[in-house]
């Protein structure tokens, strides 16, 4: 997420540049790659501006035809193929062993609506999910590559695919795909039209909510920015004192934890983190959270803390069901051997990406299956690429034409 925030402040910045502007997106992986689809860089003809789209080794490569291959303002489609050199796939910088598609086109800012920044900036800037189709390549030429439908979670659609029924069929796919949460590439057929498309779910950041103003807060509001969450800070100094304590953090509440609930929007996206060290304050704030929509409550401390904060709940009437203790991480974090403010948000931090992504936090070299699974509805090309457009990658110094 930090880096469609990087993309997207890029865009600001340089959209009044007379330099042509370039956007480069992953639209499609086959086997093991270094980025995923979604993955986006921004450049000009001659240098990057953001965001990245390998490990570092196509880069330099797509900065160098970039310009060209969109010199005519046509969105082209490229591929990188690398899965016939296992050796410099591994070593040099694709991944390993995978195939990557990308997609390249002129930025226009000038238009009134149709960039897909532009879109999902105002998604970003709202906290809402947003989901992409995009023509990756079309039977016969017969619709433009790089045309798209975009949705975001309130319905408001932008659409630059000229047939009529397959904007249809394709805001249906993305109102499923906003409902799961799930990208995926599919075929897409009308009476006039047969294409391939990408879709694309972007969230929004992760709201993650820290009671508590501590030293060892600081580094956590660190760490949770430097991944692209959204970071608020409740605690009993006023919200300007907040503020200059914690400059990273995008929204400061300044009262007592167990009053500023009212104030704070809680949903089931949200992480929270009791971090206050104060005993009753912890009580009362738990007490709120366990009845809330959020979907983590991590408690800082011993366990036997949690225990106890628990049990004095209980003694009041407050028995959380089994499904609401679920939520409640205490001690929070990995167990990393951790020592000392930074290394302790780090592990927290790293249980958080954990729980997000539905792992347990253990050691790759233990994992069996691939990191990135091939999705369950994968969706095997149909339609062919120009043969100009299909590049055999051998390392990060070799690019076959």
């Amino acid at each position: 997420m930090r880096e469609l925030s990087e993309v997207l402040t890029a865009w600001r910045a340089a959209r009044s540049s007379p330099e042509p502007l370039i956007l480069a997106t992953i639209v499609r992986v086959e086997g093991s790659t270094y980025r995923r689809p979604g993955a986006r860089m921004l450049m000009t003809g001659e240098r990057q501006l953001a965001g990245g789209i390998s490990g570092g080794c196509l880069e330099s490569d797509v900065l160098r035809k970039a310009l060209w291959r969109t010199s005519q303002g046509e969105s082209v489609v490229i591929q990188y193929d690398s899965r016939s050199d296992d050796e410099f796939a591994f070593t040099m910088g694709l991944g390993c062993n995978g195939l990557v598609e990308l997609l390249l086109e002129r930025l226009d800012p000038t238009a009134l609506q149709g960039s897909v920044l532009d879109f999902l900036e105002r998604a970003q800037g709202e906290r809402i999910a947003a989901a992409l189709a995009t023509v990756v390549v079309a039977a016969e030429g017969r619709e433009r590559v790089g045309a798209r439908v975009m949705l975001d979670a309130r319905g408001r659609m932008e659409a630059t695919i000229e047939d009529e029924a397959l904007r249809g069929l394709l805001r249906e796919d993305l109102e499923r795909a906003l409902a799961s949460g799930r990208s995926g590439y599919q075929r897409r057929e009308t009476a006039a039209r047969v294409v391939e498309v990408a879709i694309e779910v972007v969230p929004p950041p992760v709201p993650i909510v820290i009671f508590g103003t501590g030293v060892d807060v600081l580094p956590v509001v660190d760490l949770a920015k430097n991944v692209g969450w959204h970071v608020t800070v409740v605690g009993t100094r006023p919200t300007g004192n907040l503020r200059t304590r914690f400059p990273r953090a995008d929204a400061w509440v300044g009262a007592r934890a167990d009053k500023a609930l009212s104030e704070l929007n809680l949903d089931s996206r949200t992480l929270a983190l009791l971090m206050t060290h104060n005993y009753p304050e912890d009580e009362a704030v738990l007490a709120q959270l366990l009845t809330s929509p959020v979907r983590y409550i991590g408690v800082l401390g011993p366990r036997r803390r949690t225990e106890r904060l628990l049990t004095t709940l209980a003694a009041q009437g407050v028995r959380p069901s089994a499904e609401q203790l679920a939520r409640v991480y205490g001690p929070m974090g990995l167990d990393i051997g951790a020592e000392g403010g930074d290394e302790i948000a780090l592990s927290i931090i790293a249980e958080l990406q954990a729980f997000l992504s539905g792992r347990q936090g253990g050691a790759l070299r233990a994992r069996t299956a691939p990191i990135h699974p091939e999705p369950e509805d994968f969706t095997p090309r149909t339609l062919p690429l120009a043969e100009e457009n299909v590049l055999q990658a051998s390392c990060a110094l070799t690019v076959e034409p």
